[in-house]
């Protein structure tokens, strides 16, 4: 089945995806001034009131929740609504977010409260964090953003703070230099982090594979070639993203189960793949569309608009605009 929206890539996606070249400071910080509390008098008020925020969506009967702007607890100033990126634990109960404004990582309950920024103000940032399967940890990918380098993968202990350090990956070559997202996720049974990472062809084109490597740090494994983007929930069945040529967006998603390797739908350029937490389900993005995929059916629909979106339930998504 192909699926997409027909239209023309958005800005957003655009931005978000060209900071492989150009660092995370490209990204969109509009976003984050749509959060930006000023007097409803002044046009500046006006005009971020007229820009998208985060949003809850509940897929029984599509009505749209936009997130609450909640102001960081530990001084940080990051609003719960003016990320881009969101992913919440396997158990809804928290909420892991980037602001593309303030180049901030944060974890905060599922409503907003709690929040604490994990990376450190300057140019070490940390990207794309998931949860393990129990929702005691997270991994990201630290590097800094001022350059081009892969950085290294990290897992995080969020009730103690400790950090483990999964890679020590060698950095890029010119062949492959400015694509430095490395897209981690935990493995479904929670031992290691598969993540994608690009290399140059005989054919003076990168293509992606997937890697694994133990939550405890270790050699990386070989995992798929040719994949990038891996998603995963609590099962033993994970997916991933056939990745178009010099680009690690997905020409296809393919379910790799116990019984073999299955391909679920086309599309133009699917970003950000995420199975839902019962596993029936994936939500992707395509274009500035978000799509619905039952795995077993393969059959799939649009539900929203936006940059990507993630599952706080089997039921219920975050998302995050696409402006």
């Amino acid at each position: 089945m192909r699926i997409r929206a027909g239209r023309s890539i958005s800005l957003a996606i655009m931005l978000a995806l060209a900071a492989c070249t150009s660092g995370r400071e490209a990204n969109n910080a509009a976003i984050a001034e749509g959060a930006t509390e000023t007097p409803a008098t002044s046009p500046a008020a006006a005009a971020a009131q007229d820009l998208p925020a985060a949003f809850f969506l509940d897929l029984a009967t599509g009505s749209e929740t936009p997130l609450p702007t909640t102001p960081t607890e530990d001084g940080s100033g990051v609003a719960f609504d003016a990320g881009y990126y969101y992913v919440p634990s396997p158990d809804g109960s928290r909420m892991y977010f980037e602001d593309p404004d303030g180049n901030a990582s944060v974890v905060a309950m599922s409503d907003g409260s709690q929040g604490r920024r994990l990376d450190p103000t300057g140019d070490i940032d940390y990207y794309a964090g998931g949860w393990s399967p129990d929702g005691t940890k997270i991994v990201y990918q630290r590097r800094d953003s001022s350059g081009d380098d892969f950085g290294d993968l990290f897992v995080e202990d969020i009730a103690s703070g400790r950090t483990t350090r999964l890679t020590h990956l060698e950095q890029p070559s010119d062949a492959v230099n400015g694509w430095w997202y490395l897209a981690p996720t935990f493995s479904p049974d929670g031992k290691s982090v598969i993540y994608h990472w690009p290399r140059a062809s005989s054919s003076s084109t990168i293509k992606w594979n997937l890697w694994s490597v133990p939550v405890t740090g270790g050699e990386p494994t070989l995992l798929v070639k040719n994949a990038a983007q891996a998603a995963t929930s609590g099962g033993p069945t994970y997916a991933f993203v056939r990745p178009l040529a010099d680009f690690f967006g997905g020409s296809s998603i393919v379910v790799a189960a116990p019984d073999g390797l299955r391909t679920l739908v086309q599309g133009v350029s699917i970003f950000e793949p995420k199975l839902s937490p019962d596993g029936s389900k994936i939500v992707y993005a395509d274009e500035d569309s978000i799509y619905v995929v039952d795995v077993s059916s393969g059959e799939g629909s649009q539900v929203a608009e936006g940059r990507m979106a993630a599952w706080v339930d089997d039921g219920t998504l975050v998302v995050a605009p696409s402006d």
